[in-house]
């Protein structure tokens, strides 16, 4: 079931399930997380045997080795894409949530003979909200005027108040994480020609609903389904209806 590889000089840890024996899909986590917290949702579609499942993890993260320079969201997409085309998978289902969504999205615009089919969960991507001005903000926050030590107590501050965790929690990717979420693809939106499915968890504070209603609007073969009492992990908090929509769409 773990497997590595080795992909654009990085090497990647990914997990197999019915390895070669149907339809694959290939799922992508969030930051901070891993392709294990989509094992629950794996171990339900196993059990059909339609499908293929891959879940990576992405560099910097679980089992697969730091980015050697500091990754651009374009990076990722290549990563990817590379993954698909060296195990030869053919025409994917792509699945990403919140930043895995931000690859998702990119990939399926920019090389369509790769996904046959897109799932975005709780995405992000989108520079809409309040949180967004705050993350540009941080840019400037890691600029040598804020570097000195005496500064330190001041950037720990703002960097709670603006809901920087994401940032503070990945120290050896934090330039990876700047280039990541000051990134707007919704230009990306109209690009994606794949039936898609948008999922989100009606009580999503990270990335919240109104993001999923602009998706929706951008992406013209799209449907948004969205899960009551659910945050922005909605298919831990939901995984039996998240699954059941999930194949009802696929298939």
């Amino acid at each position: 079931m773990k497997n590595s590889i080795i992909i654009n000089n990085q090497l990647i840890n990914y997990y197999a399930f019915n390895e070669g024996r149907g339809q694959p899909l290939v799922f992508l986590h969030g930051w901070r997380a891993q392709g294990l917290v989509w094992r629950d949702v794996a171990a339900r579609l196993s059990e059909s045997r339609d499908f293929a499942i891959y879940l990576l993890d992405l560099p910097g993260f679980g089992g697969s080795t730091l980015p050697k320079t500091p990754f651009h969201v374009q990076d990722y997409t290549n990563l990817i894409s590379g993954f698909i085309e060296k195990l030869d998978l053919g025409k994917v289902i792509l699945i990403g949530h919140s930043f895995g969504g931000r690859i998702a999205t990119k990939l399926a615009a920019q090389k369509p003979e790769l996904v046959e089919k897109l799932i975005l969960v709780d995405s992000a991507g989108l520079m809409t909200n309040k949180k967004s001005g705050g993350l540009k903000f941080l840019a400037k926050m890691v600029k040598p005027l804020f570097r000195p030590k005496f500064m330190k107590g001041l950037r720990e501050k703002i960097y709670q108040k603006i809901g920087a965790e994401d940032y503070t929690a990945t120290p050896n990717l934090k330039e990876t994480f700047l280039k990541v979420i000051n990134e707007d693809l919704s230009g990306y939106l109209p690009k994606v020609s794949q039936p898609t499915l948008i999922i989100w968890g009606e009580n999503d504070k990270t990335t919240p609903l109104g993001d999923a209603k602009i998706m929706k609007a951008k992406i013209k073969n799209s449907q948004l389904v969205v899960f009551e009492n659910a945050g922005h992990s909605c298919f831990l908090d939901k995984p039996k209806e998240f699954c059941d929509e999930l194949i009802r769409f696929i298939k």
